[in-house]
């Protein structure tokens, strides 16, 4: 195999690649590696998966020989990155090495044997649905952040997607916290919704926020699927039940807040600073057209601020952890927002004013 390639659109293509290769696995080293193959048409097939997520790019090269090579990723990325820009040559060697030259500069990478690189899902037959891109990437930015980072808990360890071909909904918890986003999105109308692994999700907003405009949707029994021009990313969902989330949002509340968000994002970060370190604890009191943000931290000491709210309800006193309260308030794009309460051991709900459907339900704190 021979091909000629532009140093930077093939740099580009590496490091996507790089994020999906599982350069951690000892059972099946191959996983580090990229699988390089051209065809007769002058194009070159980069591939990388680490067995839950897969992604196959095509870029215009001149081809001088059709084959197939696979190296490791990183040591290709980290050689191609400090290359002149400029045309580079790549051509198979014996023994599964490749040679890389680019003006006066020249190396050679140890490879594997490519037929021993994994089959990828293949997209063929499936009904792709175009959809806003950005819409997508807006349901995956608004929610990411109340993904469970606990591996064992496989059922939270993922987003829900869900979707009528009208509305798409995202909900993520990890217990603590729950975050429910949705917009219009003519997308796929699944039966029922999917769970989207937590890696791959990132994934897929990586891939969308380095293209424009529309792409295409597929979802079968265990696989989401994006193209974008000359690219295809595909996720493995998460074979478990999400929990019922319906049930954690309460039904009404009691009190209603009014805030402005900016004064309260940097009252809570003010707060957070003083509030213990593992549990962010801060005590949220509220009065007639007053709430008093209070962090009491034994080895640090007290803060205590007091914003002007429109309140008119019964005095209470709750505790809360200050970063779940930011970031589902940073995930808010609206000057003003609701903060509903029940009771002091009931949860908080946390709504935009407008016509955002957006919500965030955090969790009490004995305090």
């Amino acid at each position: 195999m021979e091909f000629e390639i532009d140093q930077a659109r093939f740099l580009s293509a590496l490091a996507l690649a790089q994020t999906v290769a599982d350069k951690r696995s000892n059972n099946m080293p191959i996983l580090a590696n990229v699988l390089l193959r051209t065809t007769k048409d002058n194009r070159l097939v980069c591939s990388a998966t680490d067995m839950m997520i897969s992604i196959t790019e095509t870029i215009p090269v001149e081809v001088k020989t059709p084959g197939a090579l696979t190296l490791g990723v990183r040591s290709l990325h980290n050689v191609v990155r400090t290359l002149p820009n400029k045309p580079l040559r790549v051509k198979s060697a014996e023994n599964h090495w490749a040679e890389l030259s680019v003006a006066r500069s020249s190396f050679k990478l140890m490879g594997q044997v490519h037929t021993d690189f994994p089959e990828l899902p293949d997209p063929k037959g499936q009904k792709f649905i175009t959809i806003p891109g950005h819409a997508f990437s807006d349901l995956i930015q608004r929610t990411q952040f109340s993904v469970s980072t606990d591996e064992a808990r496989v059922n939270l360890n993922g987003v829900l997607f869900e979707c009528d071909h009208v509305t798409g909904t995202m909900v993520s918890t990890d217990g603590h916290r729950l975050t429910k986003y949705s917009l219009p999105l003519a997308g796929p109308r699944l039966d029922r919704g999917i769970i989207i692994p937590r890696k791959g999700m990132l994934e897929i907003k990586r891939v969308l926020d380095r293209v424009q405009g529309e792409v295409g949707l597929a979802v079968d029994g265990q696989h989401i699927f994006i193209q974008a021009a000359e690219l295809t990313l595909s996720v493995k969902l998460n074979n478990v039940v999400f929990p019922p989330y319906e049930k954690v949002i309460p039904a009404d509340h009691k009190r209603r807040v009014t805030a402005v968000r900016d004064e309260l994002v940097d009252a809570l970060k003010r707060a957070e600073v003083m509030a213990p370190e593992k549990t962010a604890t801060v005590r949220v009191q509220l009065d007639k057209g007053t709430l008093h943000l209070t962090a009491d931290n034994p080895d640090l000491g007290v803060a205590h601020q007091e914003l002007e709210i429109d309140y008119e309800g019964e005095p209470l006193v709750a505790g809360f952890n200050a970063r779940y309260l930011i970031e589902v308030l940073e995930a808010i794009d609206a000057k003003q927002v609701h903060l509903d309460f029940q009771g002091e051991l009931d949860p908080c709900v946390v709504r935009p004013v407008g016509d955002v459907d957006l919500l965030g339900v955090v969790m009490p704190m004995r305090i």
